[in-house]
């Protein structure tokens, strides 16, 4: 009896050391959720911070660059909102973040606005145009409910380009700064606002500064382990790095669930390949990118301007939000990728690891989706826990993830690997 119990430390013992190498997934989480790199955005240069710490831990690890460079550079238009930040109505002075974010694609607005209230159920998109162009708006802000602009896209365009100040959408639940940047602003403000927002209110005042940054230069960091057999054949392990940033020059989004998770697994299986026991047959690139959050910018930077050919690439797994608590685990896979399926299957049956691989439709949701439109295999892994619930809030946060998932993924990918 006693052997057998020792047998079965023996082998949890082992399957722990297995399922985390080391804790360099915890230290990196905690860095990249450091203030100093501002949420791993556009403000005071935090993505660039990001990736110089990235490159430097690749190199720490023994990992080397795929050429002579760790950075793939490129660049795009985005639409930030790093001055003032700042909402009252009525007096009452709101939180940014808390009680209103703004949407990507606003303009910067300052003044003091009467506010009109659209109601859902007489709602007339021709009255209220016409209404617009005779001026009975122009020193008015709309406030709308979440749903009336939802079942109204066309319309809600078309007064997103007017001569009004500004629209407040309310919505029905806790706010999440969603849609994170835009390439593009349109003419007038639009605020989202929590569920508090009065019903009643007369005036707001606001003072919002946005900013055009017509070419903000950026990386995309790539490091790879090159493979014993099959040097040429490659695996693909890809996690977005930049996050929401600020808001203002108060509010930050730490990410350290989006994506800080998702950078650590990089690491976790860099470190593994770069070990002699654990030579890869086939090589082994990391791919950490940039300019998710807008777009995926970086990803499809990646596969536009590979570094390798993509029809060399034998399986991408992208890894987003992974630091969560959910017993099953949401997947997507493109058409090439599902080859695979049925052995991420079984042997996540196998190692009871997650309840199931929840399967979902491939969408362009995340880093794996300009891989799949150019046919590539690939697969991605998201947890949707009490986390997601606060995605894209400042608490999303060290205080609220949870790595009780993490090894289970890291030696699900770990089995896949060796027996796909």
């Amino acid at each position: 009896m006693k052997k057998n119990l020792l047998l079965i430390l023996v082998l949890f013992l082992t399957t722990f050391i297995s399922a985390k190498d080391s804790d360099l997934y915890k230290d990196v989480i905690n860095e990249l959720s450091l203030k100093k790199y501002y949420g791993r955005a556009y403000y005071k240069n935090g993505d660039a911070k990001a990736a110089e710490y990235i490159s430097k831990t690749f190199e720490k690890v023994g990992v080397k660059p795929f050429d002579d460079s760790y950075f793939q550079e490129f660049s795009f238009p985005v639409n930030v909102f790093h001055g003032a930040m700042k909402m009252s109505v009525d007096g009452q002075k709101l939180i940014p973040a808390k009680d209103f974010v703004m949407r990507e694609f606003s303009s910067g607005i300052k003044g003091e606005y009467e506010l009109e209230y659209i109601d859902s159920l007489s709602f007339n998109p021709e009255k209220l145009f016409s209404d617009i162009q005779e001026g009975l708006y122009s020193d008015k802000i709309l406030v709308v409910d979440l749903s009336l602009m939802v079942n109204n896209r066309e319309a809600f365009g078309s007064i997103y380009r007017s001569s009004i100040p500004g629209v407040i959408v309310r919505w029905p639940e806790s706010l999440k700064f969603y849609k994170a940047y835009s390439s593009f602003t349109m003419p007038i403000a639009i605020i989202w606002v929590s569920p508090d927002f009065p019903d009643e209110a007369k005036t707001v005042k606001l003072n919002i500064e946005n900013e055009m940054i017509e070419n903000h230069v950026t990386n995309n960091v790539i490091a790879y382990v090159e493979g014993a057999e099959f040097a040429d054949s490659f695996y693909v392990f890809t996690a977005h790095y930049d996050h929401i940033g600020m808001m203002g020059k108060k509010t930050m989004f730490p990410g350290s669930n989006d994506n800080a998770s998702g950078v650590a697994m990089l690491f976790s299986l860099a470190e593994h390949f770069n070990k002699p026991e654990n030579k890869p047959k086939y090589s082994m690139l990391f791919l950490a990118v940039a300019g998710e959050e807008t777009g995926l910018r970086g990803s499809t930077y990646f596969v536009e301007n590979p570094k390798i050919p993509l029809g060399n690439i034998k399986y991408v797994m992208n890894f987003d939000m992974i630091a969560d608590n959910s017993e099953d685990i949401y997947c997507e896979i493109s058409e090439e990728g599902k080859a695979g399926l049925d052995l991420f299957n079984e042997l996540n049956q196998n190692g009871q690891y997650f309840t199931k691989l929840e399967l979902g439709e491939l969408a362009g949701n995340s880093d794996h989706y300009p891989f799949a439109e150019k046919d590539v295999p690939a697969i991605f892994f998201l947890m949707e826990g009490d986390g997601f619930e606060i995605y894209h809030t400042p608490n999303d946060n060290l205080e609220t993830i949870s790595l009780e998932n993490f090894p289970k993924l890291y030696n699900l990918v770990l089995e896949f690997i060796e027996k796909y």
